[in-house]
């Protein structure tokens, strides 16, 4: 078994698990973690999806990167933007968190989908 370097760049989006360890408090460590692999598995099950219908590059082809890098930028977008926010929230009723969770990875998953259709 070799290690290369396309193996490690493939989950490279892991980091964001690490960072929301390290950026939030308290129990807001495990909900972010928690968020990041959602996003982090969301991505993979897209473009498993892409792929497996035939559009390795996009239904469009207009955006010359690979799939992986685009659900990269569009998930890290917002990944990053929620553990911001986690960050400077209060942590004070579970229910606005899961209503934001909910609704950051609805958006994320609907722009990322778009992303990876161009």
């Amino acid at each position: 078994m070799t290690f290369e370097m396309n193996d490690m760049i493939e989950w490279i989006d892991l980091f964001w698990v690490v960072v929301a360890l390290v950026l939030l408090h308290g129990k807001q460590k495990i909900q972010g973690a928690l968020f990041v692999l959602v996003c982090v598995f969301s991505l993979r099950l897209q473009i498993e999806l892409m792929q497996e219908v035939g559009y390795p590059d996009g239904f469009v082809g207009l955006i010359g990167l690979p799939l992986l890098y685009r659900g990269f930028i569009a998930y890290g977008i917002f990944v990053a933007g929620f553990l911001s926010l986690l960050h400077l929230s209060k942590d004070d009723s579970p229910y606005i968190f899961m209503a934001a969770s909910i609704t950051v990875f609805i958006v994320a998953f609907c722009v990322s989908s778009f992303v990876l259709v161009l």
